[in-house]
């Protein structure tokens, strides 16, 4: 079955020796994992004045991404529409291991700037680490989306 004949919008689980539509298994976990979901948001208060309506605001809104974190989680991803053979050699792999590579080296030199500047700066100059850990983490993000980009436009 890895021919595209055999490919659905949705995709094929596997289970057993079988191929089950994948959204079969998805959905009714899914919705069950939303109300179980919302049964602990009642019991933990915070559903509101109303257990009930907050219960079901509760389902109604966690039941679709449980049912989509189910789907991710049995997917059979060579069953699925458009799915690359071997995704782990397509380009925008390359593209993701040189960006994150690059990025890795600018967190390092950012991470050793911002400890050497926390280091010498006095202990009143009011430099929170945390506001100089939350820069380098989004300088981090900013560096590999740059790189990314930059390696997906010169391809």
């Amino acid at each position: 079955m890895t021919g595209d004949d055999h490919r659905t919008k949705w995709g094929r689980s596997k289970i057993g020796s079988g191929r089950v539509p994948a959204m079969a298994i998805a959905i009714p976990f899914g919705v069950v994992i939303g109300f179980l979901l919302s049964l602990v948001a009642v019991w933990a208060g915070i559903a509101g004045p109303d257990p009930i309506v907050g219960a079901a605001a509760f389902a109604l809104c966690l039941a679709v991404p449980a049912t989509m974190s189910v789907w991710v989680l049995v997917l059979d991803r060579s069953s699925l529409e458009g799915a690359a053979e071997l995704p782990e050699e397509s380009i925008e792999s390359r593209w993701y291991t040189k960006a994150a590579a690059g990025a890795q080296t600018d967190v390092i030199l950012l991470a050793g700037i911002a400890a050497l500047a926390l280091t010498l700066l006095p202990g009143g100059s009011g430099a929170d680490p945390r506001i100089v850990l939350l820069g380098v983490i989004g300088a981090s993000f900013v560096s590999f989306s740059i790189r990314y980009q930059v390696l997906r436009r010169t391809a």
